[in-house]
């Protein structure tokens, strides 16, 4: 009997798990206990700062609550930055653009925002108190993960539609209703009782005091079973592609809403409560007071602004960026390159160079750089070149500066000669010989014409004074002559170019062993020499896996050259740096800061994304 009830399959072993499977039971049990414990720590302190903020302490007119904030100006905050992540969630916008009629499309975006017009629109017309306004914000926000997880809207306004044209077939309607719209329907309609009742009917308020004292767990409650069926329907793998994507971020949206709301609650208290962190910048006004070194415009520190300032430190961290993006990608290319060679010495050579800079922190070989350099540089009395054009010390590098009308001038001569030969190619490539020696005759007259413009400016050359030869230290170069290159900026280059060529020789080296082998050979059999395969066959295939790695060396290119504060090179980091030494500003200096950086990173992202998209364009 004992050992047929133990073989017989009955309701205690579907219940119980099976000893193989306990491990897995205990992992879900472990995970379920540290999303309780993350939605009711976040809830809690979300819930504490609304209370501190919702207050109103009126005393002659004057507010003693610092920290207040009325709830319109509270929605107006945090309403729009999730229905910005809400909408990039859902991904309704591009349904929106293309084929707006089609309302159903972006039905769950239409639904959010009439939610929040009419949160804003109650808040306006009515007095919540502290505990309403902690269920209106942390239960609007939950009402928003259920509406994006469930995506069930649709079905919702049908069977809500449906019902108003035939109250009679209620019952049947809502009973062919798929259940993720009914709940939906339930937990906005409970939402919205036990938000209206006790503002509308103070009568029966004493009814949601329980739910007001255990916001935060009935909250924690409902987000921790939403979060648990998302995660159950992502495990079943049961829809296309596309919507198990959209059911993902969802579900990131979903767990990531305590945190949010904590982080902008936070932010918001701060900036009532804490001067510092007010994102005023009245005082970059004022002026800046003290040297930097900057290029095409010279700053006067005595009446200079701080804007002025920043604008420097912007020009010299983009100059920084774009030559050791040239730089690096020359030297990683030719670097790559080599450690493919038959040659042991070549290809040895680049790899020692490859795992010697790739595996050195780069504040280290910063430091190294400017250290070796400034110790090979002469003293400045020691500089001395017969043709009087060129000088270098260890105070910086001088050479002769052309006039910047002739250069932009040369320089717009190559561009519309690009302009033309797109525009004459337009149809096609003409890779005839009469194709190739008109593009060969164009160029070369672009080019002598440029040249001839740019040689015909005036010149500035360095002028080196010597009051006393019986004092050589007493050499300098007379200012405004010629155009000097500092030393911290040939340190940072140098240091930048060193280190990420290194990564870039790894990149075009995995490409190029990538290819098929077949694309080399058929190369060879076109008698095509090694420089030729390398330049028409190899190289343009291995773009495609190659641009979306250099994509990220030159943003950390850019974010690199926030180190040359070692090497002492006025950059944007070390203009700000030293702004919050002498202001204080901590927080709407690194606000500025972090929006810079920002910027850069995206617009060479865009730049390599656009370039990335025309060499991976498919012709049929």
């Amino acid at each position: 009997m004992v050992t047929g009830a133990i073989k017989s399959p009955g309701f205690v072993s579907k219940i119980i798990p099976e000893r193989k499977d306990a491990p897995m039971v205990l992992g879900y049990l472990v995970v379920i206990f540290f999303l309780w414990q993350y939605l009711t720590k976040f809830f809690s302190l979300s819930k504490d700062i609304i209370d501190e903020i919702a207050v109103s302490v009126m005393v002659n007119d004057i507010q003693l609550n610092q920290s207040f904030y009325s709830l319109p100006n509270s929605l107006m905050v945090i309403g729009p930055i999730f229905l910005l992540l809400f909408t990039l969630a859902c991904n309704e916008y591009r349904t929106f653009f293309s084929n707006p009629r089609d309302w159903r499309g972006y039905s769950k975006t239409i639904i959010m925002i009439l939610g929040f017009i009419l949160l804003f629109t109650l808040s306006i017309t009515l007095e919540f108190r502290a505990k309403s306004q902690v269920w209106m914000i942390m239960g609007g926000l939950l009402i928003a993960g259920i509406i994006l997880v469930f995506d069930e809207v649709n079905g919702m306004i049908d069977s809500i539609l449906n019902t108003c044209k035939s109250p009679k077939n209620t019952k049947k309607i809502w009973a062919e209703t798929p259940i993720e719209s009914t709940l939906t329907v339930c937990v906005i309609s409970f939402y919205l009782i036990v938000l209206l009742v006790p503002i509308l009917l103070p009568a029966f308020s004493i009814y949601f005091t329980t739910i007001f004292e255990n916001v935060v767990t009935l909250l924690s409650f409902l987000l921790l079973g939403v979060f648990l069926y998302s995660a159950w329907d992502l495990s079943l793998e049961r829809h296309n592609p596309s919507i198990q994507d959209q059911k993902f971020s969802s579900t990131v949206f979903l767990f990531a809403i305590p945190f949010i709301l904590f982080v902008i609650l936070r932010v918001m208290y701060l900036i009532k409560t804490n001067e510092d962190w007010r994102l005023s910048y009245e005082f970059m006004d004022e002026v800046g007071g003290f040297p930097v070194t900057n290029w095409p415009w010279q700053i006067d520190p005595s009446n200079d602004s701080r804007w002025t300032f920043f604008r420097a430190g912007v020009i010299n961290s983009a100059r920084v960026t774009l030559i050791s993006i040239v730089l690096c990608t020359i030297l990683g290319i030719f670097i790559g390159v080599s450690r493919l060679s038959n040659n042991r010495l070549a290809s040895g050579l680049a790899t020692a160079y490859v795992e010697f800079f790739r595996n050195i922190p780069l504040a280290i070989l910063l430091f190294f750089v400017s250290i070796q350099i400034r110790e090979w540089a002469p003293a400045f009395s020691e500089v001395f070149f017969p043709f009087e054009m060129f000088y270098f010390s260890k105070e910086g590098y001088w050479i002769p500066q052309p006039a910047i009308v002739n250069l932009i001038i040369a320089v717009s001569i190559l561009l519309a000669t690009r302009i033309l030969t797109r525009y004459l190619d337009k149809d096609g490539v003409d890779d005839s010989e009469q194709g190739v020696i008109r593009r060969m005759a164009i160029w070369a007259l672009a080019c002598i014409v440029s040249l001839a413009v740019f040689l015909s400016g005036d010149f500035s050359l360095p002028e080196l004074i010597q009051p006393d030869m019986d004092r050589p230290g007493a050499w300098y170069i007379v200012e405004g002559t010629g155009f000097k290159i500092s030393s911290p900026f040939i340190y940072i280059v140098t240091g930048l170019t060193l280190f990420t060529a290194s990564v870039v020789a790894e990149i075009v080296r995995g490409s190029i062993q990538s290819l098929p082998q077949g694309q080399v050979e058929a190369a060879i059999s076109l008698g095509l020499n090694p420089f030729q395969r390398l330049r028409l066959v190899i190289l343009p295939q291995a773009l495609r896996s190659m641009i979306p790695l250099l994509n990220s060396q030159y943003m950390n290119v850019w974010k690199n050259s926030s180190l040359a504060i070692i090497v002492g090179f006025s950059d944007i980091f070390l203009v700000i740096l030293v702004m919050m030494n002498n202001v204080g500003k901590l927080v709407p200096l690194f606000m500025l800061l972090l929006f810079t950086y920002q910027v850069g990173s995206l617009l060479i992202s865009a730049i390599m994304n656009a370039y990335n998209a025309r060499v991976t364009r498919v012709r049929i």
